[in-house]
């Protein structure tokens, strides 16, 4: 029987538990974001029936900078443990260990997500009583896409001198597609309560591709 599957929920699971005991890095965005919409709040002029074209993009660059937090510690317990070895060895196709690093992530990510556009309701006024549904759509795709490049290339600066400044450094041309697609989407939401096609083809694929890229090629990373 193909022990991956099993590999895959141990991993999640474990990153899952560790960040509910510990709320280090959940706690550490949560922080990060508030602080960041509240600094809008008082920055910005008053919102008006324009600001839609705009506030999504700006809580989307916010989830983008707010995320690096989180991501920038997911391989955090297995460096300052010592246990990138033990993943190493794991029974099954390396690839299990990225969906179980990538699911984990991708829980944490969208949890950010929904507390980020609360904040930005709260602060900022944003209606998303017509948006809901559409919104909840991309936010789901937009974690997922940024969960699959953010763990493969958190693994990939895991052991890195400054890996502060690498994981951004690499994450950010790549992130581009799914920072313009998910704006341009959320704004549809808002403004006319729901999306066009191409952007919801457009974030499932980048979400695909990458989660299949980070299948494949992290056996490679991890023996990097």
């Amino acid at each position: 029987m193909n022990a991956g599957p099993r590999v895959a929920a141990a991993v999640l699971g474990k990153d899952l538990r560790l960040d509910l005991r510990s709320k280090d890095r959940l706690g550490h965005m949560a922080v990060f974001s508030a602080l960041v919409v509240v600094l809008l709040s008082i920055s910005l002029p008053p919102a008006k029936r324009a600001a839609t074209l705009w506030i999504p993009a700006l809580m989307w660059v916010v989830f983008l900078f707010t995320s690096l937090l989180g991501l920038s510690r997911s391989f955090l317990a297995e460096t300052a443990g010592g246990a990138l070895a033990t993943l190493s060895g794991a029974p099954c196709d390396r690839g299990w260990i990225f969906l179980g690093k990538a699911g984990a992530n991708f829980v944490a990510l969208l949890g950010v997500e929904i507390w980020t556009a609360v904040l930005f309701s709260v602060f900022l006024g944003v209606d998303w009583s017509r948006a809901v549904g559409p919104a909840l759509g991309v936010a789901l795709l937009g974690a997922a896409g940024l969960a699959s490049v953010g763990t493969l290339l958190s693994a990939l600066s895991a052991t890195a001198r400054f890996r502060e400044f690498l994981l951004p450094v690499l994450l950010f041309p790549l992130i581009l597609p799914v920072l313009v697609f998910a704006s341009q989407a959320t704004a549809d939401a808002l403004a006319e309560g729901a999306v066009r096609g191409l952007h919801w083809g457009a974030l499932a694929l980048y979400a695909w591709v990458f989660t299949l890229a980070g299948y494949f090629v992290f056996d490679h990373v991890l023996e990097d």
